[in-house]
């Protein structure tokens, strides 16, 4: 049996919700976002409506069962936008609901490790990125940040840029997934992207990045460089967005 949702995380609430009102069995049944799904032959499918009231049940569920840093994990897991975080979310909670309110602290438990392992890579992710993001001040006075994360990280960024950066107008841009979160010194919002073309620097920005590229380059000492650590801490696939690596 295969349950399809349609990529919210409300939908995939919603399917849990399903699966477990109709008692599936942990190991005949799968929740996949329906767009990712390639159908098999003998695969029985069931379409999952989006329910906001039936989701907001399996949330209020899972806080006060295991509390809101469980939540909290599981909003970053599906995060991860792993093709089987649905499963993955339905085995687990099978299983935390068998283990009772500190389930999710038992990583030995496979089911339980597996979401934690979505969770853990999209934490680690987004507390790099909080570092490595950079923004550049285009000519209007709007300072402009694109990055390219692994996983879905916008709406993890713009907490912290919003009480950093409250007094500016900024927009974070998520080129792969062609989104941006747009800051009006009061508000944020979300909406589509593309990447830009050409963006006009400021004369003011084009002298910072010249003077932090020769920081970056006078600062290093050459008997201390070491290639390894570097690229484990700053990793290569991050350096096309980093003003220090465009030279």
């Amino acid at each position: 049996m295969v349950y399809l949702y349609d990529g919210t995380f409300e939908g995939v609430l919603s399917g849990i919700y399903v699966m477990f009102h109709q008692k599936c069995p942990v190991d005949a049944a799968r929740l996949m976002h329906k767009d990712r799904y390639q159908y098999g032959i003998f695969d029985e499918v069931v379409l999952v409506e989006t329910q906001v009231e039936e989701a907001g049940k399996v949330a209020s569920s899972i806080i006060e069962t295991f509390g809101q840093e469980a939540f909290r994990r599981i909003g970053y897991a599906y995060l991860s936008e792993d093709e089987a975080f649905g499963t993955i979310l339905f085995k687990c909670l099978k299983r935390a609901y068998k283990l009772g309110g500190m389930a999710f602290e038992n990583l030995s438990d496979p089911d339980i490790l597996a979401l934690y392992k979505c969770f853990n890579a999209v934490a680690r992710e987004s507390h790099r990125m909080l570092g490595l993001l950079r923004f550049m001040e285009l000519e209007k006075g709007v300072y402009y940040a694109p990055f390219d994360p692994t996983y879905d990280l916008l709406g993890l960024m713009v907490p912290h840029f919003t009480e950093r950066l409250n007094d500016q107008v900024w927009v974070i841009h998520d080129i792969k997934r062609r989104k941006a979160a747009f800051y009006n010194g009061h508000e944020v919002h979300f909406g589509e992207l593309d990447p830009l073309d050409t963006m006009s620097l400021s004369a003011r920005e084009h002298d910072y990045q010249k003077m932090w590229q020769g920081y970056f380059e006078h600062i290093a000492i050459d008997a201390r460089k070491n290639p390894k650590l570097h690229r484990q801490m700053m990793p290569k696939k991050y350096w096309k967005y980093l003003v220090e690596k465009l030279h």
